[in-house]
């Protein structure tokens, strides 16, 4: 299946020189000027980008391609056939540096290939043979409002009684079923390639800890929220998730990042969504971009929740703990996905959050996903070898020896930084524990000690006028001049305070003199509420506990 025929007559048509057009890429296509080119490249690989979702699968194909000088690859969107969600594609490919030819000029180019993720571009148009990939793990999904599953709509499939593309690639062998009861001309173009993106996040996993720190994530349960598009998706039907976890979590303990489906941020726009999510961003959600960064977020995760898109069989696969917190209606029955939703952990609004989180993730077993990944990818860590072979021979080029995807980059996000802290403490024993949450969000449940910690400058008025520890970073000059400064103009606030060092804070009770406090292995800001417990009650120990850490908190005039 799926292998190169004889001489098609789109070869014999190859050489045809396009009329000029003034909009048209000179070089590196045009054969007329391919005396100006600096490289003499001996194919040419058409790439179709459809959506954002598609040139991201590509680009994980394009990487078997792209150190090869024999092969110059160039790229196509329609404009006159615009995918629902096309917003971003042009902005992506030109932050990539691609070289991009108008839709017309492609459909008359002399190449050797086209790669293409989604068969609702007018493939039937382009001068070379099509391979077909998916654009999610396999075939899992219909389309909205039809039993039709996407990747596999036998009305773009077959044109004028003629199958598109020159080859199908299916990530398993049970697809082929599904292709032959949804287009039964199409079976005999099909190839198993296994997965590109399973696998490459496969060849990255030993650089979890490096995304790690690419996200800021430090000793902290990394909790990812991973949505698809859609009113049933995970954020179209539990828009307050992301508020509600950060309030529920606390920060030193959690790290929350949000994996968003780039149909989500074309539909609504880059402005609106990060609009949509204000309150979280401050109180330190993560929102990694679409174009980059979601494959290291879910190999990153401690724990991944999600619905039922792609981003839940991905995490699955690389056996993270999964959650489900929404179950969509167009899973294709009977496939790997509808498998997962059916016995993946439920998370709901009236859950316990933490719990539940920490439930599944203290009872997940390694292995757990194994017979779903078993069946939705065929031969783990070989697409790329399969992959490589396949585009080789449609190119009639010899293939490079031992290919291997690279891994994946890391993420690129926002900083996220809190600037105002709901803080609460507990005396157990010797030991004081403290545990912050943002004040940008609801924060729920009780809390001993109860107090709100800002930043002088940062932090929203609102947040000031409710604080009792007002804090700046890093420590002025004139410290106690500084702090005398805030208590007189904010009769509210018991503790000034400011970040000195790593595991040093200067405090200033009302009422007091400075102090310098440190405590090593901490964020030095939780000295600040150290004080104001010790303020608000002398008995309270001073040992000090933030998660699974204890430290000795030492006291000295800051003079």
């Amino acid at each position: 299946m799926g292998g190169a025929p004889g001489e098609p007559a789109w070869r014999l048509t190859r050489n045809r020189q396009p009329p000029p057009r003034s909009n048209w890429r000179k070089v590196p296509v045009d054969q007329r000027y391919r005396h100006w080119n600096t490289v003499g490249f001996a194919r040419t690989v058409l790439v179709v980008v459809r959506t954002v979702t598609t040139l991201t699968r590509l680009l994980d194909i394009l990487a078997l391609l792209e150190r090869d000088r024999r092969v110059q690859v160039v790229f196509t969107h329609a404009e006159g056939n615009r995918a629902i969600f096309a917003a971003g594609v042009p902005d992506l490919l030109r932050a990539l540096g691609a070289p991009v030819i108008p839709w017309e000029q492609a459909t008359k180019a002399p190449v050797d290939l086209v790669l293409a993720a989604s068969e609702n571009d007018d493939l039937h148009e382009l001068p070379g043979p099509v391979l077909l990939v998916p654009h999610g793990l396999g075939y899992q999904k219909h389309y909205p409002g039809s039993r039709v599953t996407s990747g596999m709509d036998p009305d773009r499939l077959v044109h004028a009684g003629r199958v598109v593309p020159a080859a199908i690639a299916l990530s398993h062998p049970e697809q082929a079923e599904q292709l032959r009861a949804a287009c039964p001309p199409a079976v005999p173009r099909a190839v198993v390639v296994g997965d590109p993106c399973h696998d490459r996040m496969l060849a990255s996993a030993h650089r979890t800890a490096r995304y790690r720190r690419a996200l800021g994530t430090g000793d902290r349960a990394l909790v990812v929220l991973a949505s698809t598009w859609g009113p049933e998706s995970l954020l179209g039907s539990w828009p307050e998730l992301p508020a509600a976890l950060l309030g529920r979590l606390p920060l030193d303990s959690y790290q929350v990042a949000a994996v968003l489906h780039p149909g989500i941020w074309a539909a609504h726009g880059p402005w609106q969504v990060r609009g949509w999510l204000t309150d979280a961003r401050r109180a330190g959600l993560v929102l990694v971009p679409p174009e980059r960064g979601w494959q290291a977020a879910l190999l990153a995760a401690d724990c991944v929740v999600t619905d039922t898109g792609s981003a839940a069989l991905y995490a699955a696969a690389v056996d993270e703990p999964v959650l489900l917190g929404a179950r969509g209606g167009s899973t294709v029955p009977g496939s790997p996905l509808a498998a997962l939703a059916a016995t993946a952990p439920a998370l709901g609004p009236g859950d316990d959050l933490r719990a539940r989180i920490d439930e599944v993730v203290d009872g997940h077993r390694p292995g757990a996903h194994a017979e779903i990944l078993r069946r939705a990818v065929h031969r783990p860590g070989r697409s790329a070898a399969l992959l490589t072979e396949l585009l080789y021979r449609w190119l009639r080029l010899t293939p490079p020896v031992a290919p291997a995807f690279p891994a994946v980059p890391e993420p690129v996000v926002e900083p996220a930084e809190v600037a105002a802290f709901v803080v609460g403490g507990r005396v157990d024993g010797d030991v004081v524990a403290l545990e912050r949450f943002p004040a940008a969000v609801d924060v729920h449940g009780e809390l001993s000690y109860r107090h709100t910690v800002a930043h002088a400058e940062l932090a929203e008025l609102r947040e000031l006028d409710a604080a009792s520890v007002v804090y700046t970073e890093p420590a002025p000059t004139d410290f106690p001049r500084w702090a005398m400064e805030v208590l007189h103009r904010r009769p509210v606030v018991r503790i000034a305070a400011a970040v000195a060092g790593d595991g040093t804070c200067l405090v200033c009770p009302r009422g007091g003199e400075p102090r310098r406090l440190s405590a090593p292995g901490i964020d030095p800001l939780l000295l600040a509420s150290f004080a104001y417990l010790r303020q608000v009650d002398p008995d309270v120990p001073a040992a000090l506990r933030v998660g699974a850490t204890r430290v000795e908190v030492s006291s000295a005039p800051s003079g």
